[in-house]
């Protein structure tokens, strides 16, 4: 009872620090508070799902080109800056605080959780297997929300800018006192990177569950850190090694039943195809009544695709909204998974024009996402047409995941020249390939209070 009440009140400082109140952050922290101190302490403070797995950004996703929203749905958005995000503004896309919507504040939260179990194992001088685990789960979940963070509020990686170009602000330690100041997006990717390589031989092989990070994890996480960066045969090779450690499959469609509201079976909250479990913030734009599939995204899909009906249903006005969530219920997912992997491993593997390894990694994924009277095997001779059927695979298998926001900037950086538009209230809305703009704005409020630099506009 005691370690409960000791935790609790560790995660209501937590709470406080990151909440935004200038007077609390002027005042020192009190030392005889009492803080966790032990092993199972720390392990327990890892088991706080609502701060390390749930929640991740959805601002990239409220951007992206998934669905879209009929004018009236629109217009009742209880939050003008959901409507200046929803339409790209350069400024005020943030929800106030107050509607627990603020994505800065619960990105940090879980940063400076993870940074006070860091900090902790290390003062209370623990060591040991167990030790070793915490710490090891800890740096991934800290990487994971720098990787998440940084591909909404910072531009795409490019290596000749990202040593100029603003990344996150880098906390590595809990105390409040220290100064906020952005790093670079090189800084960036440096951390995610290192703290992930240095979490591997720390981890076990095999979660005690989907919501706890393992060595697939890491490897899964690194290998999209190294996609984004374009560095394809680290991503791939990443990809390979996240499979290799993994017990989680990938589902084979054929075997669903479609006509439910959630087909895609899951246990304890995720399916068998999660590495690692995690969700986004399901914010209003993106609310399951009212997030309509884009018409253009739904007839990617060929008949004999289960996707088709796996992913999606039809409503009353012949408009098709999302159902393909992996966690029994309606909530979008930016977990890791197994086909995410073979997608990237296809991709990575045709850019560097191993084309016979592509075909094989793509086709793993194919035969449980086809009819099976439908499937036919891929073989590619050609790197450009592989590299495009495989990326509209990805386009169609990662959709509402969150993911599609970080792929536009990787590819529009790469040329692929993809534009978004909206048409809103008789109005056409663009966004242009490698404006400003994909790099949202940070919160005004934590611009003000934190005294660090806004994306440019």
């Amino acid at each position: 009872m005691k370690r409960n009440i000791q935790i609790t009140t560790l995660l209501v400082l937590l709470l406080v620090l990151f909440s935004g109140c200038e007077k609390f952050l002027e005042e020192k922290s009190d030392k005889s508070l009492s803080v966790p101190t032990t092993v199972e302490d720390f392990q327990s403070m890892l088991y706080n799902y609502a701060y390390l797995s749930n929640d991740f950004v959805s601002a990239g996703e409220v951007s992206s080109d998934d669905y879209y929203l009929m004018d009236a749905d629109f217009n009742s958005l209880t939050y003008e800056s959901d409507r200046r995000l929803y339409t790209w503004q350069p400024d005020y896309v943030t929800r106030p605080y107050s509607s627990a919507g603020d994505e800065w504040y619960n990105c940090y939260r879980a940063i400076n959780t993870c940074n006070s179990i860091l900090k902790g194992l290390e003062d209370n001088n623990l060591t040991g297997a167990k030790a070793d685990n915490i710490k090891g789960q800890a740096l991934v979940f800290r990487a994971a929300r720098f990787m998440d963070g940084v591909q909404v509020w910072a531009p795409a990686y490019n290596r000749q800018t990202a040593d100029a170009d603003l990344g996150m602000v880098l906390r590595l330690d809990p105390d409040m006192n220290i100064p906020s100041i952005r790093s670079s997006v090189q800084q960036t990717y440096d951390l995610i990177i290192n703290d992930l390589t240095q979490a591997i031989p720390l981890l076990p092989n095999e979660p005690s569950n989907k919501a706890l990070p393992t060595i697939a994890a890491a490897h899964g996480l690194l290998a999209r850190t190294y996609l984004y960066m374009g560095e394809y045969g680290k991503a791939s090779q990443n990809a390979q090694d996240a499979l290799r450690f993994t017990n989680a499959q990938v589902i084979d469609f054929n075997e669903l039943e479609p006509n439910t509201d959630f087909p895609i079976p899951a246990t304890n909250y995720a399916s068998e195809e999660i590495i690692l479990w995690s969700t986004l913030l399901t914010a209003h734009p993106l609310r399951q009544a009212i997030a309509r599939i884009e018409p253009t995204l739904y007839n990617l899909y060929a008949e004999g695709d289960l996707r088709k009906v796996i992913y999606f249903r039809q409503n009353a006005d012949d408009s098709y909204s999302f159902k393909g969530t992996h966690v029994g219920y309606f909530a979008l997912m930016n977990s890791l998974t197994p086909a995410e992997m073979l997608l990237t491993i296809a991709e990575c593997d045709a850019r560097l024009g191993n084309l016979s390894n592509a075909s094989k990694a793509l086709n793993q994924l194919m035969i449980k996402r086809l009819k099976i009277n439908d499937y036919t095997p891929y073989s590619f001779t050609d790197n450009q047409e592989a590299l495009q059927i495989i990326l509209g695979e990805r386009r169609k298998e990662l959709v509402m995941r969150g993911l599609r926001w970080p792929d536009i900037k990787r590819l529009n950086r790469d040329g692929h020249d993809i534009p978004l538009s909206r048409m809103v209230n008789g109005q056409t809305i663009t966004l242009p390939p490698n404006d400003l703009r994909y790099a949202i704005a940070i919160s005004e409020n934590v611009i003000e209070i934190g005294r660090i630099q806004q994306n440019s506009r």
